[in-house]
């Protein structure tokens, strides 16, 4: 039976399928049978196999999660808005990532995301990830979320070669390794 892993948040352009991705080039890098479920219609990590070319694991469309859930682990990418399919993936999972954009507006919006989680009666271990942390906002903000007994992961720097990453193996895993250790161990 594999084990699944739920990348949620009912915001577009936080980073969930950029944390999908890292997440299975981790696992694979350590000799993890893995693969990628895309639930999103826009197909975000479909496309950025496409244009990879030769991951070291498949990404698999939504029709295709009997296929996934073949493998050891199985990460999914879901879509943003929409609450049914984030419970359907919380539902499917072991383990959630909440990825959420490190600003006070995005932190706002994790509202509906956990409010969807909840819905789902998903009671497994989950936590939130912050992405794209500019100064020392990623601390103030994960200090503030933990102040609300919210568990935090970890907290991803904005820098530029997360900007460019689509398209290719992520390659420096470090800041993904170290945020994400306590779900990919």
């Amino acid at each position: 039976m594999a084990e699944v892993i739920a990348v949620l948040s009912r915001k577009g352009g936080v980073g969930k399928t950029l944390t999908t991705m890292y997440a299975a080039a981790l696992l694979a890098g350590r000799g993890k049978d893995v693969a990628v479920l895309d639930k999103d219609p826009e197909g975000s990590a479909g496309a950025w196999a496409r244009a990879a070319g030769n991951l070291p694991f498949p990404v698999y469309p939504e029709g295709k999660q009997a296929q996934a859930l073949k493998h050891a682990v199985v990460i999914v990418d879901t879509p943003p808005n929409d609450p049914k399919s984030l419970g359907d993936a919380a539902r499917l999972a072991d383990r959630v990532v909440v990825v959420a954009k490190c600003n006070a507006l995005e932190a706002d919006r994790l509202i509906p995301t956990l409010d969807a989680l909840a819905a789902s009666g998903f009671a497994g271990q989950w936590g939130i990830l912050l992405t794209q942390a500019r100064g020392g906002l990623g601390r103030e903000m994960k200090a503030a979320l933990e102040e609300e007994d919210l568990p935090v992961y970890g907290i991803i720097p904005h820098l530029i070669k997360f900007e460019r990453a689509f398209g290719t193996l992520p390659d420096d895993l470090t800041d993904y390794a170290e945020a994400l250790k306590a779900v990919l161990a």
